[in-house]
């Protein structure tokens, strides 16, 4: 991974952007839907930037490029089309460990900006490290047309009643638990009525819920991650915990939910370590390579669940 993908709060945080053309505009635009505080140094600035100087929504320094007004900015955005002066900035800005960004030179870049969906306050980055940018406009089309606006409505919600499911409920686990039956309840779809979305949320809370209990998936890693099925991908994604031994790829390991605890182990231990696991009422993905290691193990622990690439065994 070339990038560490983060999201960086710049309310009311000052921000650089240096030069006065169109792209400069773009970063503009960004960086104000952000809340930053936007200074634009340049000796001239276009229409777009002109009308947003006259209305104070950022402030300007016209004049040209000088190291000295280089101060405590957050980051700096760079957006000029003289290279050598690119450059020299790039160098000034890793001289004072200010983060900068210079428009379509990657080498002189310390961080880069996604594609974004906004479904605020959704948000989905995507990223090709600056390798294909039209490749990333074509995934975020597909994206953007599979992904109700409703989406934000949703997450807005679910944000305001987090402090009640923790007052519900005590563990971390019942707690996911709980928000995966309200999502899959058809929450979406009631997004657009807070009402009606309010009344499904009282009544999963309030529901009559068993005692979380743990599951084993038991899941045989085919010789590419693209085999997997769409099945063992949900498994691996709501488990809990990992399980592996040393001849299962990384590739695999990171398609595994991001927060879920990864538990590397022998080969002699996987079951043990499985079966305990899940007696503390944890999801358990126990995963495998090989038909013999499969076999004995779907044999060995009860009430597993084994899933061999395109077929499920109980």
């Amino acid at each position: 991974m070339q990038y560490l993908p983060i999201f960086m709060d710049v309310n009311s945080k000052s921000v650089l952007v240096i030069g006065g053309g169109e792209v400069a505009s773009r970063k503009v635009d960004l960086l104000l839907s952000a809340n930053a505080n936007v200074t634009v140094l340049s000796p001239t600035l276009n229409m777009t930037l002109q009308r947003y100087a006259d209305s104070g929504k950022i402030n300007t320094i016209c004049a040209c490029y000088d190291v000295s007004y280089l101060s405590d900015y957050l980051m700096v955005w760079v957006t000029t089309d003289n290279g050598t002066l690119n450059q020299q900035i790039w160098q000034d800005c890793q001289a004072r460990q200010l983060l900068v960004n210079v428009a379509d030179q990657p080498h002189l870049c310390a961080f880069i900006t996604p594609s974004i969906i906004d479904r605020s306050p959704l948000q989905i980055a995507i990223s090709s490290a600056g390798t294909s940018p039209v490749l990333i406009r074509y995934i975020r089309e597909k994206l953007e047309s599979l992904l109700p606006a409703s989406l934000g409505q949703l997450a807005d919600f679910s944000g305001r009643q987090r402090e009640t499911v923790k007052q519900r409920f005590s563990s971390g686990t019942a707690r996911r638990r709980f928000w995966e039956r309200f999502f899959s309840s058809g929450a979406l779809a009631l997004s657009t009525d807070e009402t009606q979305l309010q009344a499904e949320f009282d009544h999963q809370l309030s529901a009559e819920t068993e005692v979380a209990m743990g599951d084993i998936y038991l899941l045989k890693t085919p010789a590419d991650t693209e085999l997997l099925t769409l099945k063992a991908l949900r498994l691996m994604q709501q488990s809990d915990v990992v399980v592996y031994g040393d001849d299962i790829h990384a590739d695999f390991i990171e398609l595994c939910r991001r927060d879920a605890e990864r538990r590397p182990c022998d080969q002699l231990q996987l079951a043990d370590i499985a079966v305990a696991r899940r007696a503390q009422g944890e999801r358990v993905c126990l995963l495998v390579a090989g038909d013999e290691a499969f076999n004995a193990l779907a044999s060995a622990i009860p009430d597993v669940h084994a899933l061999s690439v395109s077929h499920i065994i109980r």
